[in-house]
């Protein structure tokens, strides 16, 4: 997979417009009325009435339209499933929802299928999208085999096929990963750190590291020209003061830290007392670490390299407008599916979105800010740098939004 090195000092974040709402006529409207009756004081609408009508204006429903453009994008969800919708696909399909009323420009509707999760309803649904001519589908469910919606579209369906996984995960031709994850998070945090000026970098990796992540982080690296001097597994590798380890180890200026598990933070721990870290030295994780890590004081400094919206964006405003609920990084990816066939649509008509023009280099701009797929299908997307402090996380270095 290629990449651009971002050098740190060439992000830069977007201006924003504010809209400012005039209260003079209001507050002069409100003093020329008189005390309010009871059926006024009746009226006024409660906080747990809001939070009801609204649940139920945003219920979950088999089928659901949004929008009434031209332009037919599809969603496949899994959210009438029997063990009850999840967090992850109800903000993807809240945040495509937005993004129809929000960039769609009134080019676009979004059609969602609704599914308890099984193979048959799964390809039922599949089938009928694929006699409404829909341009673009988007899977957000977990864990069924892209075959199977495959065979639901038919042999000759040839709009994309976005599936909301990782780039390691089964992509079957004309299929598009859309989910960036720790690997991904890791080599980009990487990049940054060797933009910063660290050259020597060891890479830390967790023991429930797959091989097939282990590639992907190697070739990563190296599209980057990043070539660590050491790669280890925490918890099977003991850094002592022996000649071997001095001698590999000596000016380290990076670690990459792929986990934030007690042995991960323990080999930390030991490069430190072992000298083995220059003091300037930048310990770099990823997407991969938990919450409860930014709480460590051995990890305090640490940078990571995020995905997902920046707080106070339009978008995330928007959201929280509507659904009462912070915009995560899923309520994102669920946006971005609806903002790159806007992008398409917007600039190259009514059939513009062909797996030829999702492959172009340029990439698109969404809510998590950009992205762009490699000619396997992977996405690539760009983060923001973020800093642990004082239990969280301080954003440094805000996502470029080119490549």
């Amino acid at each position: 997979m290629s990449h651009a090195v971002v050098s740190p000092t060439r992000r830069m974040s977007p201006g924003r417009q504010w809209l400012a709402l005039g209260v003079l006529a209001l507050g002069t409207l409100a003093g020329c009325q008189g005390a309010p009756t009871p059926q006024d004081v009746l009226d006024v609408e409660s906080p747990q009435a809001r939070h009801a009508r609204r649940a139920a204006e945003h219920a979950v429903k088999p089928q659901e339209t949004f929008g009434s453009g031209a332009t037919r994008i599809a969603l496949i969800t899994a959210l009438m499933a029997p063990s009850g919708e999840t967090v992850r696909e109800r903000d993807i399909r809240d945040g495509a929802s937005l993004a129809v009323d929000e960039v769609g420009g009134g080019q676009l509707s979004l059609l969602v299928e609704n599914t308890d999760g099984s193979p048959q309803q799964i390809q039922e649904a599949a089938k009928r999208l694929a006699s409404q001519n829909v341009a673009l589908v988007a899977l957000s469910v977990a864990d069924m085999p892209v075959s199977t919606v495959r065979q639901g579209l038919g042999s000759s369906f040839r709009a994309p096929l976005l599936v909301l996984r990782g780039n390691g995960a089964e992509r079957p031709a004309g299929t598009f990963a859309f989910v960036s994850d720790r690997i991904d998070s890791a080599v980009e945090g990487a990049s940054y750190a060797v933009a910063s000026g660290r050259k020597r970098l060891v890479v830390l990796l967790p023991s429930d590291i797959s091989a097939a992540e282990r590639q992907r982080l190697d070739r990563g690296l190296a599209g980057y020209g990043i070539k660590p001097a050491l790669v280890a597994v925490t918890g099977t590798t003991a850094f002592t003061g022996d000649a071997a380890s001095k001698t590999t180890l000596k000016d380290t200026d990076g670690v990459l830290l792929v986990g934030s598990g007690d042995p991960d933070v323990g080999a930390l721990s030991q490069l430190k007392a072992n000298g083995y870290l220059k003091p300037n030295a930048m310990v770099v994780g990823s997407s991969g670490w938990a919450n409860a890590a930014y709480k460590r004081p051995e990890l305090a400094g640490s940078h990571l390299c995020l995905f997902g919206p920046e707080n106070g964006s339009r978008m995330t405003s928007r959201y929280l407008d509507r659904y009462e609920r912070a915009a995560g990084t899923d309520a994102a990816y669920g946006f971005d599916v609806i903002a790159l066939a806007a992008g398409l649509v917007r600039s190259q008509g009514e059939t513009a979105i062909t797996q030829e023009s999702l492959r172009s280099p340029n990439g698109f701009i969404g809510a998590a800010a950009a992205f762009r797929f490699e000619k396997n299908g992977s996405v690539e997307r760009t983060c923001a740098i973020y800093q642990v402090t004082s239990g969280s996380v301080k954003l440094l270095d805000p996502a470029p939004r080119s490549f």
